[in-house]
Order: C-alpha cells, then sequence, then structure tokens
C-alpha cells in the first residue's frame, strides 16, 4: 500500500461521492471461475471508478477486473487530481471490518492512560516482533495499546504455527506471549489452530507480507518496527 502524498480536502469528498454512488455489482460466472483457479475468491464486487470496470473484494486484496470477466487487474488506483489512492481507501475500509472481527481473539497489552490503539500482526520468531515486544512498556507510556493478532510467516504448517496456537490458548496468555517473544515458550498445540488460522488468513487478505505489521485505527497500515516515539508522532500527526 503507497500513500500519494497528504490527501487533499477536495480527495476526501471525492471519495466520499465515490462511496456515496458504490453499488453492489453481480460476479460474473466466468471470471469468478478464472479467479478461482488462480487461487483468488471473490468476496463482494462493485462498480468501480473506472468504466466499464469491477472493483473486487478477493481473499488477496483488492483486485480490478472488466465487467465482462476477461481481463483481472492487481494494483493500485491513483486519482491524479485529487492525488489520492483509491485502492488504498478501499483496502483501509475493508481492514477496518476484518480487524472489527477479530476484536474478541486479540492478546492486548492496554496503556493506562489510553490514546491510540495499533493492531499488530506479529510472529514469535520475528526478531523485530521480539524488538517491539522488549519495548512494550514505551509503547503503553505513550498511550497507545497494543494488540496481537497471530501472523506465522511460515504458514500454516510452520512450528511457529503451533506455537502460536499454544499460546493463544493459554491460560495467561499474557505471560506466555512474554516467554514466546523472549524465546522461552517450548509448548506446541492446534487447540487455537482455528483462530491463529484466521488470524493469518486475514493477515493474507489484508496484505501483511512480513511482520510485524501494524494496522492503524482507520485501517492504514505501517509494515515493519517502528518505535514507541516514531509511532506516537506517526498517530499524532494522522490525527491532526
Amino acid at each position: 500500500m503507497h500513500s500519494i502524498g497528504k490527501q487533499l480536502s477536495l480527495g476526501a469528498l471525492t471519495l466520499a461521492m465515490l462511496a456515496a454512488n458504490a453499488v453492489a455489482a453481480e460476479i460474473p460466472a466466468k471470471l469468478a471461475e478464472n479467479a478461482a483457479g488462480l487461487d483468488i475468491e471473490i468476496r463482494d464486487a462493485k462498480a468501480a471508478p473506472l468504466a466499464g470496470m469491477l472493483e473486487l473484494e478477493t481473499n488477496r486484496g483488492i483486485f480490478y477486473a472488466t465487467e465482462d470477466g476477461r481481463y483481472l487487474m492487481a494494483g493500485q488506483l491513483l486519482d491524479l487530481e485529487s492525488k489520492t489512492n483509491l485502492t488504498e481507501q478501499s483496502q483501509n475500509a475493508i481492514n477496518r471490518r476484518l480487524i472489527e472481527s477479530a476484536e474478541d481473539s486479540m492478546i492486548v497489552y492496554p496503556a493506562k492512560d489510553e490514546k491510540y490503539v495499533v493492531t499488530v500482526f506479529t510472529d514469535t520468531s520475528c526478531g523485530y516482533c521480539q524488538k517491539l515486544h522488549d519495548e512494550m512498556a514505551d509503547y503503553n507510556d505513550a498511550g497507545i495499546t497494543v494488540r496481537y493478532l497471530a501472523f506465522p510467516r511460515g504458514g500454516v504448517n510452520s512450528a511457529t504455527f503451533g506455537q502460536m496456537s499454544a499460546i493463544w490458548c493459554a491460560d495467561d496468555q499474557l505471560a506466555a506471549m512474554d516467554l514466546g517473544k523472549a524465546g522461552n515458550f517450548n509448548q506446541t498445540s492446534q487447540e487455537c489452530a482455528d483462530t491463529v488460522g484466521q488470524h493469518y488468513a486475514m493477515g493474507v487478505e489484508i496484505g501483511i507480507r512480513g511482520t510485524p505489521a501494524m494496522v492503524l485505527e482507520d485501517g492504514s497500515m505501517i509494515p515493519g518496527y517502528r518505535p514507541a516515539a516514531a509511532l506516537l508522532a506517526d498517530l499524532e500527526a494522522k490525527a491532526q
């Protein structure tokens, strides 16, 4: 996901008009069949800002297709007049909905004086995930609540997947996560495999390619590690 400069008020108005005018569209049978052959599951379709095109919500993010279902395109759709990334705007809305659906299965490190909430896709074997976790007090002291979702980078058949399943099913999830991030948690389990698998699939759909990956309250993403002070500055700037 790439931002194209600071969004202008005109861009926000344009997006609001597009959202108001966006209508659900029928998914062409040929398109659904051909996309399935590429392991792309089309969840929803609506008219795209481009005439004759559909915007598709899929298990692998947003795609665009011709209305006859023959052509499928991946990439960012930019409005050069408003300097707005329309694909990013649509994906952010999807991200917010998906993240909200997983709130009950998150492992949360709450800030005492909460100002912001950041959802982090994490992997216990990831060095920068461990660094972020080591600095949890800094995030919390800055008023940032950190909520974890599981994203074992090796996929559902990896050893980390089993470890993260055990962490999510632990009686004390916070203590288990602390041990896992310190490299001192050796348990594996498939008891919470469904939960971890759902988190992983969500991350793939959102476009996670590595960890840590942060999703902000507006659905936008910050890939990689950010120290608390830098993240706080980003959040404060976005709030202005």
